[in-house]
């Protein structure tokens, strides 16, 4: 069957599989990993609320709610007031989570990597760009 939802399911599967897989042996889920590599990625330069990661990973908020909660039960991240406005908590890595984030990133480079030996690198690109404009023009819906 050539329809388009059917074929990014079963990438968007393999994708999630292949990352469970690996973050399993490092005490994780590929969801956290995720967050773990978002959080390292942009947490020195900016803050980080819930929002964001609501946002980031097109993620409902009670998902994120729950997710969050897991990750600081876990001792991977922890919440901080933010000084200008106390109603919003930045979220932050733990010095757990900080240990891990070499090995994620790693993980994702070495994924990228593959990706684009597989469709070269210029596919690679258009196909990112090609799903971006898909994933907008279908949110608006």
């Amino acid at each position: 069957m050539n329809r388009l939802g059917l074929a990014l399911q079963r990438v968007q599967n393999t994708f999630n599989r292949n990352a469970d897989y690996y973050a399993r042996k490092i005490g994780l889920t590929g969801t956290q990993m995720l967050i773990i590599e978002y959080l390292a990625s942009f947490a020195q330069t900016k803050s980080i609320y819930q929002k964001d990661i609501e946002h980031e990973f097109n993620i409902r908020k009670s998902t994120a709610t729950n997710v969050l909660r897991l990750m600081e039960n876990k001792g991977l991240i922890y919440k901080k007031v933010d000084q200008r406005d106390t109603r919003l908590k930045a979220i932050l890595l733990t010095d757990k989570a900080i240990k891990l984030e070499e090995k994620i990133t790693n993980y994702f480079i070495s994924s990228e990597n593959s990706y684009a030996a597989i469709l070269g690198a210029d596919t690679k690109k258009e196909l990112i760009e090609n799903l971006q404009k898909l994933n907008k023009a279908i949110s608006e819906n």
